[in-house]
């Protein structure tokens, strides 16, 4: 836990590892290795994070287990002050922040990458970028092969068509 009001000047580094850091659900990141750095600027807090680990998670597409290397850098002002987070943003310098409300005067540092990191998962995790995911029929993975299915795409028919056998027409001679 870090106490925000008692950082000294020259701010605050942390390194950290974790073999294994529950996200939510069954997700969780394997190898985790972060730097975090703190300091502050006036009433407020500017934050470093840097982290890597490796996240077990499952292929949107095809459905299949795989291993995916995530990385973080993320830097931010956090602050009490509502009009400033109301913002969103502030300029450090020649840098431009995004802002974070840190209503609390102490701060979980492993909360705070585990945050970081489930920020930058990705919404639909896929195996790999040409995944062909699973037949619609039979479910089987197209990545590892072709099934016997005949999908062979099936036309609408037109309004026309529609209309036309809703008419119930007596056409015999």
């Amino acid at each position: 836990m870090i106490e925000l009001a008692k950082l000294g000047a020259e701010g605050l580094r942390l390194e950290g590892q974790e073999a294994m850091l529950p996200l939510d659900g069954q997700d969780a990141l394997h190898d985790l290795r972060w730097n975090l750095f703190v300091l502050p600027s006036d009433k407020d807090v500017f934050l470093e994070i840097r982290g890597e680990a490796r996240w077990d998670c499952t292929c949107s597409r095809c459905l299949e287990p795989f291993e995916q290397n995530l990385r973080v850098f993320a830097q931010f002002l956090g602050s009490k002050d509502a009009e400033l987070v109301a913002r969103g943003s502030h300029s450090l310098g020649s840098q431009d922040l995004d802002v974070v409300f840190l209503p609390e005067p102490v701060l979980d540092e492993l909360d705070l990458v585990r945050e970081q990191f489930m920020l930058q998962r990705p919404m639909n995790p896929l195996c790999m970028d040409e995944c062909q995911g699973l037949c619609p029929r039979c479910g089987k993975n197209w990545n590892k092969g072709r099934c016997h299915c005949n999908l062979e795409p099936q036309e609408e028919p037109s309004a026309l068509a529609k209309a036309l056998s809703r008419l119930k027409l007596d056409l015999e001679p």
